[in-house]
C-alpha cells in the first residue's frame, strides 16, 4: 500500500536530509561569520567566490562529480556496497553496528546536501552578519569593553542567526525536491528513490501520496520555523497586533 511505501522509506530521506541540512546550517553559520569578521581580506574572498561557485551548482551534478571522482576515477568509494538505506545482511535496531552502517550508507548523499547548501548558509550569514554589526547595541557592547568573543556569540551570532532560521525552512523543499536525483544517483532507498521509480512506472496514487507528504512537510516546517522565530527573539510576539 502507499502507507507502507511512505513509512518504510520516508524515514531514511528524513535522516539524510536533515543531518545533511544540519552539518550545511551549522558549519555555513560559522564559516559565513568568519567571513564576516574578515571581510576584505583574502579569507573572505577566497571563500566568497568558493561558495558562490557551490551554490550555483545544481545538486545532481554534484552528486554525479562524486560518483566519477571517488568511484570510477580514483576508486576511494565502493559504490557497490552502499547501495540501498543500509547492508541487507544487517538486522535494523538502535545499535552502534546498525548505525554505523547506515551512516556508510548514507554518507554520499549526506556530503551532496551539505556541499549542496554549505554555500548558501556562509552568504547568508555572512550577510546577516555584517548587518548586525552595524547596529548600536554592539557598538554599545564594544564600549563596553566587553570581550570581543562574548559580543560575537552574544550579541551578534545570535542575532545574525535569526533570519536564517525562515531561510531553513525554504531550503527544507528545494533539498527534498533535489534528493529524487540523489537518491537515484547513489541508489539511496528513500522516498526520493520511491518517487523517481514511480513516476518511470506511472504510479500515480504512490506519486500523490509521497507529494502530499512533502508539501505537509515544508507546512509543518514553516510552522515550526515561526514559533522558533518567536522563542528565539523576544521581539516578536505572536498572534498579537497594536
Amino acid at each position: 500500500t502507499v502507507t507502507s511505501v511512505i513509512a518504510r522509506f520516508l524515514p531514511w530521506t528524513i535522516f539524510s536530509v536533515g543531518l545533511g541540512l544540519i552539518i550545511s546550517f551549522t558549519l555555513g553559520m560559522l564559516l559565513g561569520v568568519v567571513m564576516a569578521y574578515r571581510r576584505e581580506t583574502f579569507l573572505d574572498h577566497a571563500l566568497t567566490v568558493l561558495s558562490s561557485l557551490i551554490s550555483s551548482v545544481p545538486d545532481f551534478l554534484i552528486g554525479l562529480l562524486i560518483v566519477v571522482w571517488l568511484g570510477v576515477q580514483w576508486k576511494i568509494v565502493p559504490f557497490g556496497a552502499m547501495r540501498g538505506a543500509y547492508s541487507s545482511g544487517i538486522q535494523p535496531g538502535f545499535n552502534l553496528t546498525f548505525i554505523q552502517d547506515a551512516l556508510f550508507h548514507g554518507a554520499l548523499p549526506i556530503t551532496t546536501y551539505v556541499l549542496t547548501s554549505i554555500g548558501f548558509w556562509m552568504l547568508s550569514m555572512k550577510s546577516s552578519t555584517v548587518s548586525t554589526l552595524g547596529e548600536d547595541y554592539v557598538t554599545v557592547a564594544k564600549a563596553r569593553g566587553l570581550k570581543e568573543s562574548r559580543i560575537a556569540t552574544a550579541y551578534v551570532g545570535r542575532n545574525a542567526a535569526l533570519p536564517l532560521f525562515t531561510l531553513l525552512t525554504i531550503r527544507i523543499g528545494f533539498v527534498v525536491g533535489g534528493s529524487i536525483l540523489v537518491e537515484q544517483i547513489f541508489e539511496y532507498g528513500g522516498i526520493g528513490r520511491q518517487l523517481g521509480q514511480a513516476i518511470a512506472q506511472r504510479d500515480y496514487t504512490v506519486m500523490q501520496g509521497i507529494f502530499l507528504i512533502i508539501t505537509f512537510s515544508v507546512i509543518f516546517a514553516n510552522f515550526f520555523a515561526d514559533i522558533l522565530y518567536g522563542w528565539l527573539d523576544p521581539r516578536i510576539k505572536l498572534g498579537k497586533t497594536d
